[in-house]
């Protein structure tokens, strides 16, 4: 019997790893399992090229969308402390980069808008300050397109990485440098930039944003140092672009996954925190952090929510009693709170920010308001796992490690599965 033109078709389907791949002069979408990758707890953004859903997809442009860039920012100091005033100064900071475009290969491409991710090496001398020293810091980064037009685009990049400082407070030998208590720092990058597509090999930019070295005060003093500085940048495509460089591969959807469903998402986790406070009160603290969150999916990139937090830190005793307060009950020193949620979702990574109030508590030094920054890696179906920063207007507290539980609820329509 003669196959129908439908049968035809089904027939380009090739089986190749296991999963489903299809050619893409065909209509046709279909759907593959879900596997899972185990966390890394430090550089989540080096996970943006793993699978969204797991699902793997062929595509000829793969291969041809790697670029190198070299980027010169000029800029200066902000000294958001007064302490930090003596080392106003400009400077320029150098920057290479080796990114890869992006094609729709996974679901969260398309819902950005087909971002660029890459890997980042930046270089700045801080001015030649001799209490500073020089920066080092490497980073991957995400590049989201915010406005597209023919060659030109403007764009928001975000990058979270590693530096390493030359010079750090030293009570002795670098007493005036109380913005780095540590050679080990975490880098974070963010930037606005205007490209332009020059030709199918060059591409050029110019942008103005945010340098900061933080160690989240693991080791005091810690006050930050922050650059803010314009800069250009010149890219070069190391293999010709393929003539269908404007093609976008349109992942196929789940079964089901089309059909209009409700459901919210309960987070309970965990997480673990150290503090280095030698400097300011002679010895080291650990802080215990229980919090909850509850999300309800506003776009497939967003969620809304709030939270709770009940955090206990140890050095809170030791402020009280050097205030001459005393402390008979340890439990007063813990800070329970309340706060709205937000998660940008890229795949199984969440980024997730939280602004809350504190219900309680003996030391309130702090103030009553707290935010809280945290990258969240789902890395099976009912868990996952975090790092948070909890911040108090903008001043690093403490950098916490954990691991969570993740539920899934669905309410409304009976969902067929």
């Amino acid at each position: 019997m003669r196959a129908s033109k439908h049968d035809e078709i089904l027939l380009t389907m090739q089986k190749k790893n296991d999963l489903t791949i299809f050619d893409l002069r065909t209509p046709l979408t279909h759907s593959v399992k879900s596997g899972y990758l185990i966390i890394s707890s430090f550089l989540f953004f080096l996970f943006l090229s793993s699978p969204a859903q797991s699902q793997e997809y062929e595509h000829l442009l793969f291969t041809s969308n790697m670029l190198v860039e070299g980027r010169f920012y000029y800029g200066f100091l902000y000294a958001q402390h007064i302490e930090l005033e003596g080392f106003d100064s400009h400077f320029p900071v150098f920057e290479i980069n080796l990114q890869q475009e992006t094609y729709g290969k996974h679901r969260w491409e398309r819902a950005f808008s087909y971002p660029d991710i890459g890997l980042t090496f930046l270089y700045t001398g801080l001015g030649k300050s001799p209490e500073l020293g020089s920066a080092y810091t490497i980073f991957p980064f995400i590049n989201f397109p915010l406005f597209r037009y023919k060659n030109l685009s403007f764009n928001f990049r975000f990058g979270l990485g590693v530096a390493y400082l030359t010079k750090r407070f030293d009570r002795l030998t670098d007493y005036k440098n109380l913005a780095i208590g540590s050679h080990i720092d975490a880098s974070i990058n963010i930037m606005f930039q205007t490209r332009y597509k020059l030709s199918n090999r060059i591409t050029v930019s110019l942008g103005g944003g945010l340098q900061h070295f933080s160690n989240g005060s693991l080791k005091l003093p810690n006050y930050g140092l922050n650059i803010l500085a314009v800069n250009a940048s010149v890219a070069y495509r190391l293999a010709r672009e393929n003539r269908s460089i404007t093609d976008r591969f349109i992942a196929p959807t789940e079964p089901f996954s089309a059909i209009l469903r409700h459901s919210f998402d309960i987070d309970v986790g965990f997480a673990l925190g150290w503090k280095n406070m030698k400097a300011v009160l002679g010895e080291n603290f650990m802080v215990y952090h229980l919090y909850g969150n509850t999300f309800f999916p506003v776009k497939r990139k967003s969620k809304w929510g709030f939270g709770l937090d009940f955090s206990y830190d140890e050095s809170h005793i030791k402020i009280l009693e050097n205030e001459g307060a005393v402390v008979d009950n340890k439990l007063k020193i813990i800070r329970p709170g309340i706060n709205a949620a937000y998660m940008l979702l890229l795949s199984k990574l969440g980024f997730i920010v939280n602004f809350g109030y504190y219900l309680g508590g003996e030391e309130k030094s702090n103030g009553p308001f707290y935010e809280k920054l945290s990258f969240q890696y789902k890395f099976s179906k009912y868990f996952f796992a975090n790092v948070m920063l909890k911040v108090h207007w903008g001043r690093a507290d403490y950098i916490g490690w954990g691991f969570g539980i993740h539920l899934e609820q669905f309410y409304g329509k009976k969902i067929r599965k």
